[in-house]
């Protein structure tokens, strides 16, 4: 009987014994198969960082050199082709002839491009603010065939505040500087001035602050002699 029993005992026990090693064995596979995908998708998420973190500089420094090349284009030089060139107070005859340049060559500080009046079959006018400001064809501009690559379109501003003149015979300046031609008069004073924009320029009695003005002529007043409360008047934008 205790034969019995014992042989028994011994099988149960080989049961156990095997049971236990399949459990073991069936443990280890479920860890190895948790920690695989873990570090695979560990690997996967530096990876895909790195990616986008190169991804990431490449468009900054893209995006720096947009901006860079921009700042170049902002404004140009660009030479006259003929011996003399009229410099308008606007984009047209019609604006008066503010000066001349008078060599062939001669490098003009470009700010923008508009188009106006046809002149020699070609609408393009360039803004200039050296040697003369004022405005240029483009027919008389190395940049014939216009408008030159790089160079902003002129965009107006949107801004109109009406001032009165505190001086008569108030003149109206091609730049902001008693250098600058005169472009006309605000004949009275209490004359209407339209302001768009504030620039700084030569001090006047201390004070830098110049308007550019649509009328009564194209042009900058200095804002010593405008009755705007204070320069420059709250609510003008800086040209």
């Amino acid at each position: 009987m205790m034969g019995v029993l014992g042989a028994r005992w011994r099988r149960l026990a080989a049961v156990a014994t095997a049971a236990v090693a399949v459990g073991a064995i069936l443990v280890i596979a479920s860890s190895a198969a948790d920690a695989t995908p873990g570090l695979a998708g560990g690997a996967t998420r530096h990876a895909m960082a790195d990616a986008a973190g190169r991804h990431a500089s490449a468009a900054r420094d893209a995006s720096a050199a947009r901006d860079a090349s921009a700042g170049r284009m902002a404004g140009r030089s660009i030479r006259t082709l003929f011996a003399t060139v009229r410099v308008f107070g606007g984009p047209g005859t019609g604006g008066g002839v503010k000066g001349k340049i008078v060599r062939r060559g001669t490098p003009v500080d470009v700010t923008c491009w508009t188009t106006g009046a046809y002149y020699r079959d070609m609408p393009i006018w360039y803004e200039v603010s050296a040697p003369t400001a004022g405005y240029v064809s483009a027919f008389n501009l190395q940049a014939h065939y216009s408008p030159a690559v790089g160079v902003p379109h002129c965009v107006a501003p949107v801004f109109k505040e009406r001032f009165d003149a505190l001086e008569a015979n108030l003149r109206i300046r091609t730049g902001p500087t008693t250098a600058a031609a005169i472009a006309g008069y605000a004949v009275k004073i209490g004359s209407a001035v339209t302001v768009e924009c504030y620039v700084t320029g030569v001090a006047i009695y201390q004070d830098p602050v110049w308007y550019r003005i649509v009328s009564p002529h194209p042009g900058y007043v200095t804002g010593r002699l405008l009755n705007t409360g204070g320069d420059p008047a709250p609510g003008v934008p800086h040209c």
